[in-house]
């Protein structure tokens, strides 16, 4: 099960080629609800976006990874 909570560090997998990185959530949208949330279960929700601290976003299922905060 991977919960994720605003505050987390993930390390995902970025487009292309690029190595993995780590960065802190700022902000979690589940997709297919339309909605912002505080945290979630990556598990239950297909789509949804990360706004991460490092100026970048990804898609759940780029997450390889939550270090627990």
């Amino acid at each position: 099960m991977m919960k994720l909570k605003i505050g987390d560090q993930v390390t995902y997998r970025p487009w292309g080629k690029q190595p993995n990185r780590t960065a802190t959530v700022l902000g979690i949208e589940i997709c297919k609800v339309g909605r912002s949330v505080k945290s979630c279960d990556l598990d239950k929700h297909e789509n949804g976006t990360i706004v991460l601290s490092d100026n970048h976003w990804c898609y759940f299922d780029q997450v390889k990874r939550i270090i627990k905060k």
